[in-house]
């Protein structure tokens, strides 16, 4: 990297993700009742995941379950058109959390993206009836109804827990939406409480090739650094991992552009997000391991993975 491209890169990994719990300004008429019950660890920073849902691979990102742990309202998730009522989505938190409330986001405001796209369809209809299940044992539980309720149409709705619960693995159970058929939406997803660890216990080392759509990621973690390579060396990645979350900053060459990404380690796969500056979205950036190293060929990207000291 250029010696401004490493500036900014500290600066972005400092600056962190203007969609975090920590930077992001309470939502009017919910921050009362979003501070008495804890944050939201949900959310990516905090190690937060979503898992893929059926027919996922199958549509654009921007209709993607991993939208929901973003923080806010911008980017969301559409269900398949091939799947009926009610709908499950699965979640994962860095640890065990201690979940006072529940808020469901069904506001629909998209952003214009850099290429003149929206980040959302105004296709679906905002969930309505929903259940919260969680689970100590796995993602494959068994599962307790934490709490029921009623999401507003096109508000940020905060539903209180009969009582306190302890889950790590949760599934939100869609039962119904407002139109009463047809595709569902819903723009975030935050669970209110407290969590045992943020980012979770020290993950295993990341180092290893992870496939992506846009070809392979390779990543070496040295410490608490993380050095990573895509695009067959064009692009690089420099940062530090927390628990199972990484922050890092990445470089494009061919583009000579420069931006931030939240990653989270877990499953042996990559779930996150990149951003450009200003922490403009990007676009999820999620992959799955396929091997180590040791037998990989580095080709151009030894240099970004083994930089001179």
């Amino acid at each position: 990297m250029r010696a401004s491209a490493l500036a900014l890169a500290g600066a972005l990994l400092l600056a962190g993700c203007s969609n975090s719990p920590e930077a992001k300004a309470p939502e009017a008429g919910n921050d009362s009742a979003a501070a008495a019950e804890g944050d939201n660890i949900l959310h990516i920073s905090w190690g937060g995941i979503a898992e893929a849902d059926t027919g996922e691979a199958k549509r654009h990102w921007s209709t993607w379950t991993i939208n929901l742990v973003d923080g806010g309202a911008a980017y969301g998730w559409l269900s398949d058109k091939s799947v009926t009522l009610p709908h499950a989505l699965g979640f994962e938190l860095a640890g065990n959390g201690k979940i006072g409330a529940v808020a469901l986001d069904n506001r629909f405001e998209p952003v214009v993206r850099e290429d003149g796209s929206m980040s959302q369809t105004a296709e679906g209809s905002p969930v309505r009836r929903f259940a919260i299940l969680g689970s100590v044992k796995g993602p494959e539980g068994p599962f307790e109804t934490l709490v029921e309720g009623e999401a507003k149409a096109d508000a940020r709705t905060v539903v209180k827990l009969p009582k306190e619960a302890s889950a790590r693995w949760l599934r939100l159970r869609i039962d119904s939406n407002w139109k009463g058929s047809g595709p569902t939406r819903l723009s975030d997803l935050a669970i209110l409480g407290t969590l045992d660890q943020r980012g979770g216990a020290e993950a295993a080392d990341v180092s290893g090739v992870y496939s992506h759509e846009y070809g392979p990621i390779l990543l070496r973690q040295a410490g608490s650094e993380i050095f990573g390579c895509y695009n067959d060396g064009l692009g690089t990645l420099r940062g530090t991992k927390f628990g199972r979350i990484m922050r890092l900053a990445w470089f494009s060459k061919t583009e000579g552009s420069i931006g931030a990404a939240t990653l989270v380690a877990a499953n042996g796969k990559l779930y996150g997000f990149w951003y450009r500056p200003e922490d403009r979205m990007g676009s999820p950036w999620n992959a799955m391991k396929e091997s180590g190293l040791d037998a990989a060929d580095l080709a151009k990207c030894r240099t970004a993975l083994y930089p001179p000291s």
